[in-house]
C-alpha cells in the first residue's frame, strides 16, 4: 500500500471518528489508537478510549464496517493481511506522521 493511500485512508477514519463523536479537536490534534476485542478491531480516540469505533466486525471473516470510506476500507483490509492487524495499523498511523509519542 503506498503512503499516499495511508495517509488518506486514516485521514478518513479520523473524520469518521470526529462526525461520529462531534470532536470538536481540530483534526490534526485528534490521535487514533486501535484494539482487539475478541475478533472485533477497533478504532478509539487515543485521548478518550470509551469513543470507539467497530471498522471490523470479524477479523477472521474480514468483515470490514460499511460506514468506512472506500480507501479507509482499503487499509483495514490491509491490516488483516497482517498476523497483527491493530500493530500494523498503530504503526502506519505513527510513520505516516500521524501520531508523535
Amino acid at each position: 500500500m503506498q503512503q499516499r493511500e495511508l495517509v488518506s485512508g486514516f485521514t478518513e477514519l479520523k473524520d469518521l471518528l470526529i462526525r461520529t463523536y462531534g470532536i470538536e479537536r481540530r483534526r490534526e490534534f485528534v490521535r487514533l489508537y486501535f484494539t482487539l476485542r475478541g475478533k472485533v478491531l477497533l478504532m478509539h480516540d487515543y485521548d478518550d478510549h470509551k469513543k470507539e469505533i467497530v471498522i471490523c466486525s470479524n477479523i477472521e471473516e474480514k468483515i470490514v464496517g460499511k460506514g468506512l470510506g472506500v480507501i479507509a476500507r482499503r487499509v483495514v483490509k490491509e491490516s488483516l493481511r497482517r498476523p497483527s492487524p491493530t500493530a500494523f495499523l498503530i504503526q502506519e498511523f505513527q510513520l505516516n506522521g500521524f501520531f508523535r509519542s
